[in-house]
């Protein structure tokens, strides 16, 4: 036996020398199943350290204790032995009828204090005697095992001990240090690599001193010496890592003096020394905090979970006159005005339950009586659990505010100059008076008043005077209204009147009245002042459907109808009249969408020689085909382009496209055609320059400049500047033709003094010469006159045989109308060419 208890220490762990008790058991007893195991989950379970099965190691278990031999055995102080029926004796154990177990020997395995700690166990198939001798052996046995694993438990919950130690010192940031003083040696945990981070395998005084500031370091050593000459017995210090940082470097020492648990005479400073970064941050935010909220300029309010007045700030006790003293422990309700009744309470109560918090505005109570106006923030506090632990509320004195708000409010509505209304609110108050007056009955009046020359009296006068002006015009506009009336500026020198329960007649008498009164001569000290105005009158009646709105712009429109009929008038919307500008306004808007995606198109005429019956020329005309509106004739939106400032665009389009086009003739062998291209006054402008955009034209297409020729009209040639740009397109080659000559700007001069190639007879003359013989006279002399000064005679509109004849008799050049052909995309006017050089060829 001391052979075996020799070899069983002389192994090096606790698993060998748990098999090698085994292997002695099973070669003593013969047992089938032999196991030493542990109790665990408070000794209801065994979990097997080492099992051997017909002696061979197998892997480990766990199995409950309940119903089992081994629940007995661990009972029993002795070894506790089943020599047959085991199965029979403990039915509900099912892992000895799984094993076939039939016999048993246990012990348990005590620590020093008798606590159970585990369990020695052999298993046996067939029944099985137990000498004393071995009962006696498998006693010792097992006492040596339980000396073993309550060793072996001890040594694991110390190591667990130290590890837990080192975990917290770790979350803490803290590491221990002990000084034993007269062999002068220094041990820090490991934690203190941690803190200096550094690597090297020990931590000396030396290395932790060389981290530390240098004034640190000296205060540390002389705090080390009084304590090493028992001048003092602690001390605490705060020292800083050289590289110390925002998240740690900032280190917190305290150490005590005592004596040495080995040597009593020893004396030993143990300290710890702990990274304080974090929580000195927070004290230091903690600090700022309170420093903010006692000097904060809003009213700071904190309570408790159930709405008792805790904390109050500087500013809260100045706004409300009460100290924090008379408030602590009171409800704020001790604040209350009466203002809000309980259901605005409730609602404030409900929000700040579901959402946290509540902002609104509320009126309070000051301790003096006053009733003042604040802005209110309140926030539930919630802590870890959910629940409410305070309430924080934030007031603000809205005193001053108000009143600025007031103000901003009436300027927000009213025109700062005159105190009428601006136009913003005039126009809400209007739509809401236009519902209001569809269920009453009455009509409802919409003057709109625009003063005459009144940008002659800011130029002359200054804008000073014209404010005056202004301001003394809305006064007596205030002057009339009744009750109901209002009054508002719409914009610079237009106001308009809402004027209620008037009928037509009256409507228009208030309006003559009103311009009376405004035509009263206007003195500003020693200055008069004359002005008149125009106004637009649109009126509606109960059962009309209309809006504010349309009511203005009905209103507006009347105002231009008036200021074209002259001065100081007054006039009635007209629904005919606005009609027709809406639908040219339309047209605007669809001549803007066909330019802007070239949904207008260039048709061609032809311009035949009289003398061969041959095309000469083409003329371009633009063409305008809508998918609402269908074909648009030229001489209804070419004004609306002229009149909106569209036809530069137009006429750009038409000169890119016939540039094109001419080139494509060309290109097909026909380098004799040319063709002519219509301006407009409005494009010979300075600031549009035709010279530079018709000849880059004709040089982008590489066309020669002799094939263009460009048509104005005779009223556009009495401007100079046209002529100037025409001379200059002529002395590049460009040819310059005068259109509708003799309609009434004709003049001699412009034959003579001016670059002229052309000059058109215009329809108005081709169609009545049959009949007229004045006019035959005059077409006549004006072809023999170009003739002579060798300018091309052109007669457009022709569209009988009879014109023609009467033309070609008189000796006219060329000739286009009906009569030939009406204008026609460039791909027919191609086809046209080549017939007539078909049939050229075949004639020659």
């Amino acid at each position: 036996m001391n052979l075996s208890i020799s070899q069983f220490y002389s192994l090096q762990s606790s698993a060998q020398r748990y098999q090698f008790v085994l292997d002695m058991l099973n070669h003593h007893l013969n047992s089938t199943h032999c196991f030493i195991g542990k109790f665990i989950n408070g000794g209801t379970q065994v979990k097997t350290l080492r099992y051997l099965h017909n002696g061979k190691r197998v892997d480990n278990f766990v199995y409950d204790l309940s119903d089992t031999p081994c629940k007995d055995a661990k009972c029993s102080q002795e070894v506790c032995t089943f020599e047959y029926d085991l199965q029979q004796r403990y039915p509900k154990d099912t892992l000895l009828q799984t094993l076939n177990i039939n016999s048993y020997i246990g012990l348990t395995l005590r620590a020093p204090d008798h606590q159970p700690v585990g369990i020695l166990v052999c298993m046996f198939e067939h029944p099985q005697a137990f000498s004393e001798q071995e009962k006696a052996y498998f006693s010792e046995l097992g006492h040596i095992v339980a000396t073993e694993l309550s060793h072996h438990q001890e040594m694991n919950a110390k190591e667990r001990l130290l590890k837990q130690l080192a975990t917290g010192e770790r979350i803490a940031k803290l590491s221990s240090w002990t000084w034993y003083i007269k062999q002068n040696i220094h041990c820090f945990s490991h934690e203190m690599h941690n803190l200096l981070n550094t690597q090297t395998e020990q931590v000396s005084l030396e290395r932790f001193l060389a981290c530390l500031q240098g004034s640190d370091q000296q205060r540390l050593l002389e705090q080390m010496e009084q304590i090493s000459n028992e001048e003092i017995d602690s001390f605490e210090l705060v020292v800083t890592h050289k590289s110390e940082n925002q998240s740690d470097g900032l280190f917190h020492i305290v150490a005590v003096l005592e004596a040495s648990d080995h040597q009593q005479l020893e004396p030993v400073m143990r300290a710890t020394v702990q990274d304080i970064t974090y929580t000195w941050a927070l004290n230091k935010q903690l600090e700022l905090t309170n420093v903010v909220f006692e000097n904060a300029s809003e009213a700071f309010m904190i309570t408790d979970r159930h709405n008792k007045i805790m904390m109050v700030n500087k500013a809260f006790e100045a706004q409300t006159g009460y100290s924090a003293n008379e408030l602590y422990g009171e409800d704020p309700s001790i604040l209350s005005s009466g203002k809000q009744n309980k259901k605005f309470y409730q609602k404030m109560w409900q929000q700040l339950e579901q959402t946290g918090v509540w902002k609104g505005e509320i009126y309070n109570r000051r301790k003096d009586g006053q009733v003042f106006p604040e802005e209110l923030t309140l926030n539930a506090v919630k802590g870890e659990d959910g629940e409410i632990t305070n309430y924080v509320a934030i007031f603000r004195d809205i005193t001053e505010w108000k009143r600025n708000e007031a103000q901003l409010t009436f300027y927000a509505n009213h025109e700062t100059l005159t105190g009428l209304l601006n136009r913003r609110s005039f126009m809400q108050t209007l739509e809401k008076s236009v519902q209001q007056h569809k269920s009453q009955q009455g009509g409802l009046s919409l003057l709109f008043i625009g003063l005459d020359r009144f940008k002659e009296i800011n130029d002359i006068f200054g804008p000073e005077v014209g404010d005056q002006v202004l301001i003394a015009v809305a006064d007596r506009l205030q002057s009339t209204l009744k009750r109901k009336d209002m009054a508002g500026r719409y914009g610079g020198d237009e106001f308009v009147l809402l004027l209620h329960n008037q009928s037509q007649h009256d409507m228009m008498a208030s309006a003559e009245h009103l311009k009376h009164v405004i035509s009263e001569p206007y003195v500003f000290d020693e200055l008069t002042i004359e002005l008149s105005a125009s106004i637009g009158v649109a009126h509606a009646l109960a059962d009309e459907n209309i809006n504010g709105t349309v009511l203005v712009r009905n209103a507006a429109h009347a105002l231009s109808t008036a200021k074209k009929q002259g001065r100081g008038r007054v006039a009635l919307h007209n629904e005919a009249i606005q009609n027709a500008y809406i639908s040219k306004i339309k047209l605007k808007d669809k001549l803007k969408h066909a330019l802007k995606h070239e949904l207008l198109s260039v048709h061609y005429q032809p311009v035949v020689d009289v003398k061969s019956g041959q095309t000469a020329k083409f003329e371009a005309l633009v063409r305008w085909h809508d998918e609402e509106l269908g074909f648009i004739s030229p001489a209804r939106f070419i004004p609306i382009a002229e009149e909106f400032g569209l036809i530069h665009l137009v006429g750009q389009y038409v000169l890119q496209t016939s540039c094109r086009d001419l080139a494509m003739l060309h290109r097909s062998g026909f380098e004799h055609i040319g063709f002519s291209i219509n301006r407009s006054i409005n494009e010979f402008k300075a600031s549009n320059n035709q010279l530079v955009h018709i000849s880059d034209a004709i040089q982008e297409f590489a066309l020669p400049f002799e094939c263009i020729t460009i048509e104005v009209t005779e009223s556009m040639a009495a401007n100079s500047y046209t002529w100037q740009v025409l001379q200059a397109l002529s002395a590049k080659g460009i040819k310059v033709a005068l259109d509708d000559f003799c309609t009434g700007y004709s003049s001699l001069s412009n034959l003579i003094d001016n670059p002229i190639d052309y000059v058109k007879i215009d329809k108005s003359f081709v169609d009545s010469m049959v009949e007229d013989t004045s006019k035959q006279v005059m077409i006549k002399c004006l072809i023999d006159l170009s003739s002579q000064l060798g300018i091309g005679v052109i007669a457009e509109g022709v569209e009988h045989r009879q014109q023609q004849s009467m033309l070609a008799e008189f000796g006219c050049h060329l000739i286009q109308g009906y009569f030939y052909s009406q204008a026609m995309p460039i791909a027919k006017c191609l086809a046209m060419l080549e017939r007539e050089e078909q049939v050229n060829s075949k004639l020659a």
